[in-house]
């Protein structure tokens, strides 16, 4: 049973003053960015950053080395005025070399994305001389003599720069373009001209691959608002999505069950002499003790080495795809484990282990073909960093073979590791052009789940911040300083809260692409132009993978919610949305004024709507009532103002600790009211129970209404003193009690002494009990409140009655003013749920026998407010 409270002020019918103090609570509900809304499918297995090598978050730095392929950052720096042949995107002057003219024909626009065009950092290259390299280079993006005229429009760049800014910017920019095409790319005339994306005028917003992926700004920045999402927002996206693959708990999932989680464990060989516990992937203390190997099993379920042949042979044999689809498997490598058994290890050493099914028909060659698609998730990095060296790398190996080779010469030999580039069919150890060792790479992904650089953690969005952070190979989340022998880097770098830093001692030997939210850094690092194909997921046999499934299916995103004068609010599923009459201009009970809008994904032409209220939390197994009358067409569903001023009509409210200010007694309320939303194949029921609905999405928030209960009263009654001397008749006092719902002021109107008021400002319509007492026990024989049935009241039309006074506690008078407990019910009409009003009147008869005073007569009342 719930306690009941109350709140009591003592009056005195006269003057009177109290010193306690009444404190208002403003509760403003912060609007959030949509969480995990990356979409992740054949065309966007890596959301807005898909089928680009380099998208950088914020800024691309490039310094000596070449570099051809598609790039994305907020802002590009070149620090070399010549990068060498073929340059940057084939800008190779004079060049005779016709290598890749058939990759940068094919090459898809635009080749290259810069957000803010005239943006540089003096801290990293001085600004003009970075601006005239850039102009250089992009003017001369595949130009070549041997080639016709106008061939460089197959390599464009877009930006969200007009050219008049830039030219603002810059002004009097131009370079020399000596042997190029025509054009005169030189100039920001020239480029705008002939390089830019046509209809894009400035507005990235317009590209089709932001405009599919949602994403309607580049940067995250303190001022975002809740219809704002950047493009880093989105790449932070995409990595939760793919560490939401697995279950909690477990580090392998695999989307086929045809892909078993084979769990194994080391010989004793570390430090502790402690065989440690089977797992998948499963660690070992390498020979090298600085050195933690980490195999992670990739096996059939047709080649489950833990039964007989004979059970094997029953098995179904492995499907490489489904309707032209790869599957995906997940697993987690955790720096607490690499470190369990020795904890000085400082190196990485991953190794796969595919078994028979995954290799060509006569077991030689591992088929890229037959591979799935591998996500690896890092967890427990933080700040720590982590730093590709030699020690680090990529491999093939196994329970058995799994030993760090020292030397180029230890790859392949028994109990060490094999090179995944002879593995596929590679020529070498660094073939880093063969098809298969490209598609390997195309493969995997690397998801640096929580890894940050060591100069902004905790993470900071300020801008200076970002532009000075991880830009050195001691600093950048993720970095590739040097290589380990036999290997190359494997894999697409995913850094949702970081930077990526590569140097000349790797010779550029990795296979795949970056996705960095901050900064990337090639300081004299090669880049292939092949490289792009092993970026990951780039091609057509991705699965699609929204709300992890095969296929696209219906998802409820968020809400919207918006009180009158209120920005509108974005609540994530299992949210909770927070409105105040103090800050809203909510409307009274029960209309509130609220509206809503549910964002739905990927709904079919038609659908049914339901939803029912979690009176009881989330253990409610009520009934699903359909949402209007008829099936559900588009993205979103406006919802009727009385459907949540009926959820926040479900609970009664509670109250928190009763404050007292000089005339006013107040509780803070809060009604806090679940409702579940569900999506059905069709809408033919009004109701379905709820062991019988087939629900295709789901989604749950919560409303929370904060309010208050409060009562002000007059600050004086007075009798006067015109009472003197008179043997017959009586003074009365009217006092008019009013229930309100219209915004309480400080203090409300409480009249005149001699027309006093008591305001009720109940906004809620809260059940409530306003009491009225007489407190005072005065022995005084001549006091005209004390004497037998002198001092008398009524309500209303009532006859009147006398004010006894009690020496405990008074005689409390119940419903002075009295509201139902009952919560009020949507149903009932508004004019039913009237505002209530009550006169009372306080009668003191005229007597001969007052003592005498001069004073107005007064006495001590009490005001009670009870819930």
């Amino acid at each position: 049973m719930t306690k009941r409270k109350y709140g009591l002020i003592a009056l005195a019918i006269g003057c009177f003053a109290m010193t306690s103090f009444v404190n208002h609570q403003n509760v403003q509900a912060t609007g959030t960015v949509i969480k995990n809304k990356a979409r992740i499918d054949t065309e966007y297995p890596l959301g807005g950053a898909s089928n680009f090598m380099m998208v950088a978050g914020n800024q691309f730095v490039q310094s000596e080395s070449p570099f051809s392929g598609r790039i994305m950052a907020n802002s590009v720096i070149l620090k070399k005025d010549w990068l060498g042949a073929p340059g940057f995107n084939g800008s190779t002057e004079l060049s005779t070399n016709t290598a890749y003219d058939n990759y940068f024909k094919n090459l898809k626009n635009p080749a290259v994305i810069i957000n803010d065009f005239t943006k540089g950092n003096e801290k990293i290259y001085d600004k003009t001389k970075g601006m005239k390299n850039l102009v250089f280079h992009l003017g001369g993006m595949w130009q070549n003599p041997l080639v016709e005229d106008g061939i460089s429009k197959n390599t464009e760049f877009a930006t969200d720069t007009s050219k008049a800014d830039a030219e603002a910017a810059y002004p009097g920019m131009s370079v020399s373009l000596a042997g190029f095409s025509k054009g005169q790319q030189g100039t920001f005339e020239g480029l705008w001209k002939n390089k830019m994306v046509e209809g894009i005028n400035g507005n990235l917003a317009k590209l089709p691959q932001y405009v599919d992926n949602g994403i309607n700004k580049y940067e995250t920045s303190g001022d975002s608002t809740t219809t704002d999402y950047s493009l880093q927002q989105n790449i932070q996206d995409v990595s939760q999505f793919y560490a939401n693959l697995l279950p909690e708990n477990t580090d392998f999932w695999s989307s086929t069950d045809e892909i078993m989680d084979l769990k194994q464990t080391n010989p004793i060989n570390n430090e502790n002499k402690v065989s440690r516990p089977v797992s998948n992937p499963f660690y070992i203390t390498d020979p090298w003790p600085e050195v933690t190997d980490v195999v992670i099993n990739i096996v059939a379920k047709a080649d489950n080495p833990t039964v007989s042949a004979k059970t094997r042979k029953k098995i179904k044999p492995y499907t490489a795809e489904v309707d032209g689809k790869k599957p995906i498997v997940a697993v987690s490598i955790d720096r607490n484990r690499l470190i369990e058994n020795y904890e000085k290890a400082k190196h990485m050493n991953i190794q796969f282990h595919f078994s028979d099914s995954f290799y060509t028909d006569d077991g030689k060659t591992l088929d890229p073909e037959k591979i799935p698609y591998i996500v690896i998730n890092y967890k427990n990095f933080n700040d720590k960093r982590f730093d590709f060296q030699p020690g680090d790398g990529f491999y093939i190996g196994s329970v058995d073979n799994f030993k760090y080779p020292l030397n180029e010469t230890d790859v392949g030999e028994p109990g060490y590791v094999n090179s995944i580039a002879k593995e596929v069919g590679g020529a070498s150890d660094e073939d880093w052009s063969n098809p298969n060792v490209l598609k390997f790479g195309a493969h995997l992904l690397n998801n640096f789940t929580d890894t940050y650089d060591s100069d902004n953690y905790p993470e900071s969005f300020d801008q200076a911040k970002q532009d000075n952070s991880g830009l050195t190979a001691q600093t950048a989340a993720v970095s590739y300083t040097n290589r380990s022998p036999g290997t190359m880097l494997f894999g697409t770098m995913l850094i949702p809260h970081g930077s990526y830093y590569a140097g000349n001692s790797t010779k550029g030997l990795y296979i795949g692409g970056v996705v960095a939210a901050n900064n990337i850094t090639l300081d004299n690092a090669p880049i292939s132009p092949e490289h792009d194909k092993a970026v990951f997921g780039n091609n057509q046999e991705f699965p699609d993978l929204n709300d992890g499934g095969d296929a696209k299916k219906v998802t409820i995103d968020s809400i919207d919610l918006a009180a009158p004068t209120k920005a509108t609010q974005n609540v994530v599923n299992d949210g909770t949305a927070k409105f105040s009459y103090v800050d809203d201009s909510l409307a009274p009970a029960p209309s509130l004024g609220i509206t809503g809008e549910l964002k739905l994904s990927n709904v079919p032409d038609s659908y049914g709507l339901y939803y029912r209220y979690n009176r009881n939390g989330n253990n409610d197994k009520g009934d699903w009532q359909r949402y209007s009358a008829g099936a559900q067409t588009g993205t979103s569903v406006t919802l009727k103002e009385s459907l949540l001023a009926d959820l926040n009509n479900q609970t009664k409210a509670t109250a928190g600790t009763m404050k007292t200010e000089a005339q006013k007694i107040s509780y803070p309320l809060t009604k806090t009211s679940g409702i579940e939303f569900a999506t059905t194949a069709d809408a033919k029921a009004a109701t379905i129970a709820a062991d019988k609905i087939e629900t295709t999405a789901t989604f749950k928030f919560t409303l929370q209404i904060d309010a208050s209960l409060e009562v002000t009263v007059p600050a004086k009654i007075s009798f006067g003193t015109d009472i003197l001397g008179n043997s017959s008749g009586e003074a009365t006092r009217t006092v008019a009690i009013n229930e309100i719902q219209l915004t309480q002021k400080t203090v409300a109107d409480t009249g005149t002494p001699e027309e006093p008021k008591v305001v009720v400002y109940n906004p809620l319509l809260s059940g409530f009990n306003l009491k009225l007492a007489y407190l005072d026990a005065n022995t005084t024989s001549e006091n005209p409140f004390f004497i037998t049935n002198n001092f008398k009241y009524n309500i209303n039309t009532a006859a009147p009655v006398p004010l006894a006074p009690d020496k405990s506690d008074g005689e409390w008078i119940d419903g002075i003013l009295k509201r139902d407990t009952t919560p009020q019910s949507l149903e009932t009409k508004t004019e039913n749920n009237s505002f209530k009003s009550n006169s009372l009147q306080l009668h003191l008869s005229y007597s001969n026998n007052y003592k005498v005073s001069s004073n107005a007569y007064t006495a001590p009342m009490g005001w009670q407010l009870t819930l």
